[in-house]
């Protein structure tokens, strides 16, 4: 079942994140490799530091994220689904600039969770001529009280 999105959230769609930067430094590749269990390679890196710049050069906080959809790490939000599209490989020593917007937001009722709001929002990594490196698409679900 879903339910009418309150209009200050819906007004939320298309809010750009105010972006930044992501540099893999050697000794994240070799962290990654190493917590994965992967093959160090010598320049391109595990695919999962695409989600890591992704979050790490949005902008914000994961606290002002929630803010922005009126809650708080309290309300217990989580994680939803996520999606890495690569368009091309992830480089040692490369510093990559991330942007993004919120895609949409969805309320809908539950027989178990009751009232909560699904958010999806995109971040894209371009390298420094500005060609597509990665994309991430993630959702966060967040547990209404009362709504």
């Amino acid at each position: 079942m879903t339910d009418l999105v309150p209009a200050h959230l819906a007004d939320m769609v298309d809010r750009p994140f105010p972006g930044g930067h992501y540099t893999i430094e050697p000794y994240r590749a070799w962290l990654m490799a190493d917590t994965v269990a992967d093959t160090l390679q010598p320049s391109v890196v595990h695919p999962v530091h695409a989600w890591l710049g992704a979050t790490e050069g949005m902008g914000i906080t994961w606290d002002e994220l929630f803010a922005w959809f009126d809650a708080s790490a309290d309300d217990g939000p989580m994680i939803g689904e996520h999606v890495t599209q690569l368009h091309q490989p992830l480089k040692v020593d490369e510093t990559y600039q991330v942007s993004g917007h919120v895609v949409s937001v969805q309320r809908k009722r539950g027989k178990t969770l009751g009232v909560f709001d699904i958010v999806t929002y995109q971040l894209d990594l371009h390298d420094e001529a500005n060609d597509p490196v990665a994309t991430c698409r993630n959702s966060i679900v967040f547990p209404r009280k009362s709504a």
